[in-house]
């Protein structure tokens, strides 16, 4: 399995750049931002420029991949989302600024939350702007050869309004875009709140998974600290043919280096049943 740790998460005292290398020194061969820009939409975030230059030599240095960052915020407040219609060519626009920022700096994948209910808009309306939304967004995807991951959030805890909160149903839209560029972003820590069976539902949706987050539940801190096995998670996933990075998006309540060590060190061990 390859390992990855959110950088907006952990090692927010230091540059982008030296979050990076300390990703790589920690033990992970894979690390991800979330806005390509320096908005710092989340309390705790580095409100800090980037360039995407310096960015991907960072991360040769390091000799770590840098697997994706994140369009717009999950409520739509940045991006506007893909919810509501109206706020398409804002959407559009966003997207081709991240695009072409992942392109240059050499991040594979953009990730793509679909924003939060519209009041007014029906389920299947909001569900068909969604749709619409990501087979545009597909265009610029396939015009800088980035892909993109269709995240799904809970909306119990963290994200009260998001739209896509069911895995199956995230499953449902890559399939239907049709493009191999679209993937699901199955985040354990989420779908754990919102739908359990985390095995159960990674198995049926594996042919369109493109990524994988983990936190511990409830907390959101180290995976150890919650009810999810990710020892037994992990052993299952690998045993299921999964090609993709595994990656850490926690609160760490220890120092962020022998937080990211110690949850490597319990991911690689032997799983309890």
């Amino acid at each position: 399995m390859r390992y990855g740790v959110c950088l907006e998460m952990f090692f927010n005292d230091r540059p982008l750049a030296e979050r990076i290398a300390a990703a790589g020194e920690a033990g992970c061969a894979c690390a991800e931002i979330w806005f390509t820009d320096a908005t710092a939409w989340a309390s705790g975030m580095r409100n800090e420029p980037k360039d995407a230059r310096a960015i991907r030599q960072a991360a040769a240095q390091a000799g770590v991949t840098l697997t994706n960052a994140v369009i717009g915020a999950p409520d739509g407040s940045l991006g506007g989302g893909l919810t509501n219609p109206t706020n398409r060519k804002q959407w559009l626009a966003r997207a081709d600024t991240t695009l072409r920022f992942c392109r240059d700096a050499g991040i594979g994948a953009a990730v793509v939350c679909t924003g939060n209910r519209v009041d007014g808009l029906s389920d299947r309306r909001m569900r068909k702007s969604v749709a619409d939304g990501l087979k545009a967004t597909l265009k610029l995807a396939e015009k800088y050869s980035v892909d993109l991951w269709l995240e799904v959030l809970n909306d119990k805890i963290d994200h009260p309004g998001y739209f896509l909160t069911s895995s199956d149903e995230g499953a449902a839209l890559c399939r239907e875009a049709g493009s191999p560029r679209l993937k699901l972003l199955f985040d354990c820590y989420h779908m754990q709140i919102m739908e359990g069976d985390l095995c159960g539902h990674i198995r049926k949706n594996l042919d369109v998974i493109g990524h994988m987050h983990a936190a511990g539940h409830p907390g959101r801190h180290e995976l150890w600290l919650g009810e999810t096995n990710y020892p037994f998670l992990v052993r299952e996933i690998e045993s299921m043919g999964y090609k993709g990075a595994f990656a850490m998006e926690y609160m760490p309540t220890l120092p962020a280096g022998d937080s990211l060590r110690q949850a490597l060190e319990y991911l690689r061990a032997p799983a309890h049943t």
